[in-house]
Order: C-alpha cells, then structure tokens, then sequence
C-alpha cells in the first residue's frame, strides 16, 4: 500500500490499460484500494487493514517529505552502500588528509606583525620619502597598531 500511495503521489495521471478506453488513472485505482480497505475494517482480519492503511500513510509522508526535501531513505541506502563496499577491492580509499584538515575555512594562525620602534621608524621614513599611498595594507595595520599601544 505504501508503494502504490508513493506512485499515486508521484504521477496521478499515468494509466494503467491503455487499450481499454483510454486507460484507468492509477489515482483512481489507488481510491478504489483504499475504500475496500476502509469497507473491510470491520469484517475480518481488522489488524491486517489498519496496516495496509498505515503502508499507505507511510507512502504518503515518504513522497511529502521528499518534495521538503528531506529523504528518510538516506541512512538505509548508505548503510547498504557500505555492507556492498565491505570487502570491495576496488572501492577508493579516502583520504585523511582532504577530510580531516583542509576542510575549515578559517587560517590556522593569524600573522601579526613584530611591533617596534624600529619597525615604525622605518614606515615613517616611508611615508617621508614616498608618501601614504605606498604603504602595503601590513604596514598601514601595523601603524594603527602602534597608535593605540605605548612603544617604549
């Protein structure tokens, strides 16, 4: 039931026996499916219905959570990907240094600049001779470094 919900869901349109007028919509069927299982409820094998109900509804909730975009059938089909992979010779090896260290967008140290008397000197005859514009952005950061810290 789960499996003629999902396909009713996907394509309501498609026919079944196309010779015969046309064909019968498989929404149409699907409908039929469900109201024999509605009607039968009561008269035997009541658990066995309520399950086909409960396929159908599960079916339902599968395709209407695939067009969320989520997919229940992710963990499964990975957990079967690797039971076949498990003694593939031929499966490609992964490797470590991709997916352990090269995966973060942040640098691993920030360069900060050694900050002298010295150092500033040198920028300020920089200036002096070239003017403020030939300053690299290092030696722009580094001179409003030094405003606002005590050189000695």
């Amino acid at each position: 039931m789960a499996i003629v919900v999902a396909t009713t869901m996907l394509a309501p349109g498609y026919r079944i026996f196309p010779m015969i007028n046309g064909g019968i919509p498989l929404w149409v069927l699907t409908v039929i499916y469900l109201i024999i299982d509605l009607a039968l409820i009561p008269v035997s094998n009541t658990g066995g219905h309520i399950a086909h109900l409960a396929g159908g509804l599960t079916g339902f909730l599968f395709i209407f959570s695939m067009h969320k975009g989520y997919d229940w059938s992710v963990g499964i089909n990975n957990f079967f990907e690797w039971v076949n992979n498990l003694f593939n010779p031929n499966k490609p090896k992964k490797k470590p240094r991709e997916e352990l260290f090269y995966k973060t967008e942040r640098k691993p140290y920030t360069k900060t600049p050694n900050l002298s008397q010295q150092r500033i000197d040198e920028i300020l005859d920089k200036i002096n001779q070239h003017g403020f514009h030939s300053l690299t952005n290092e030696e722009k950061d580094l001179l409003k470094k030094a405003s606002k810290e005590d050189l000695k």
